[in-house]
């Protein structure tokens, strides 16, 4: 039984992360993609990026259970050769059980690509998503001519829908307002369509670290996406009402324009960790001027946290513990991505209580 829709970008470190999760999380949950941001991203580097993803999929993931597929984060005009980047992106996918992604603020590119693949059954999965973000289900009655004109053609060629309602980043949002909100839009939106399941998601982490601590910081922040889906829990029964968050990633994410030289030159050492309703930041120093070696006592003090899981936990946890031990390799800002989500997705299915 799926209860929990982690949402990730299609990366090497999020798709390892998801094959290194025990068998009874992994088929705990639905994983919801997206290709990352990238300024200017190359037609040949966005088609070979896609190749190799796909072929990580079937080496750490399989081709046996669901997940969502969407580009949400890429410029519409890009195009492999003649082909829409959705297109190629779900052709791309077409061996597994995708489910592909549409909404109101998609071109009519994007949804042909969908209804093109659903008719030459190139996508063979029955569902489709409605991914909603706050600025679509403020309202219910006042969009519900757009979806109807604009995606009652391709709902129609699915069984069911799954109803995404993305609040993106939530931080400074009021939980109950926007519960309010997404109640009255789900029961709308269900009472017109025929809906599996109804998804509340979002994140409280921005893009830049920056914005919520200093260097040589540490700070707890309130995870706000799990307060919304709490309010909305308590106003709106459905059925299949499943929570969903963005793990330890920023919806915000993107991937940097720049040479790797210049990049040591901007990013700073840090770790996230979830625990109880709150992430956990530790954020180091320049990686040029201090090196990596500040991982090592960076992950010594994440471990002697009293709500470090300890690192039988997870494949996660172990790597902390690990570092903490000074044992391996040293760390990166990309070779703790994967922990941190593989521990997050972790402790939502076996510890979190909704």
């Amino acid at each position: 039984m799926i209860t929990y829709i982690p949402f990730l970008k299609i990366k090497d470190n999020e798709i390892n992360a998801i094959g290194e999760l025990v068998p009874n999380v992994r088929k705990s949950i639905c994983p919801f993609f997206d290709y990352p941001f990238k300024p200017k991203l190359d037609a040949t580097v966005f088609r070979d990026n896609v190749d190799r993803f796909a072929r990580s999929f079937d080496r750490h993931i399989g081709r046996d259970n669901e997940f969502y597929l969407d580009n949400y984060d890429l410029d519409d005009a890009l195009t492999v050769g003649q082909t829409h980047n959705y297109y190629f992106l779900l052709d791309s996918f077409s061996r597994f059980p995708l489910i592909p992604v549409v909404s109101t603020d998609r071109s009519f590119k994007h949804i042909s690509a969908v209804s093109d693949l659903k008719v030459s059954k190139v996508i063979k999965n029955n569902v489709i998503a409605f991914r909603a973000t706050p600025e679509i289900f403020e309202e219910y009655k006042v969009v519900r001519g757009e979806i109807d004109e604009e995606l009652g053609s391709i709902f129609s060629q699915f069984e069911e829908i799954d109803l995404i309602l993305d609040c993106r980043i939530c931080s400074k949002l009021d939980s109950a307002s926007t519960a309010t909100k997404i109640a009255s839009f789900s029961k709308g939106f269900c009472s017109d369509h025929r809906v599996r399941r109804v998804v509340v998601t979002g994140s409280s982490i921005p893009a830049s670290v920056g914005d919520i601590l200093k260097t040589q910081a540490e700070r707890v922040v309130q995870r706000q996406e799990l307060e919304i889906y709490r309010a909305t829990k308590a106003i709106h029964k459905h059925q299949s009402l499943i929570y969903g968050d963005y793990t330890t990633v920023s919806p915000n994410y993107s991937d940097l324009d720049v040479p790797p030289e210049v990049l040591q030159n901007v990013m700073t050492a840090k770790f996230t960790y979830t625990f109880g309703d709150s992430h956990f930041f530790i954020r180091g120093q320049g990686l040029k001027t201090k090196g990596r070696n500040q991982y090592f006592k960076m992950a010594e003090k994440l471990c002697s946290q009293e709500f470090f899981r300890g690192e039988n936990y997870s494949s996660g946890d172990q790597y902390f513990s690990e570092k903490s031990r000074g044992v391996g390799k040293n760390c990166g800002p990309n070779t703790v991505i994967k922990p941190s989500v593989n521990t997050h997705i972790s402790y939502i299915i076996l510890d979190q209580v909704f």
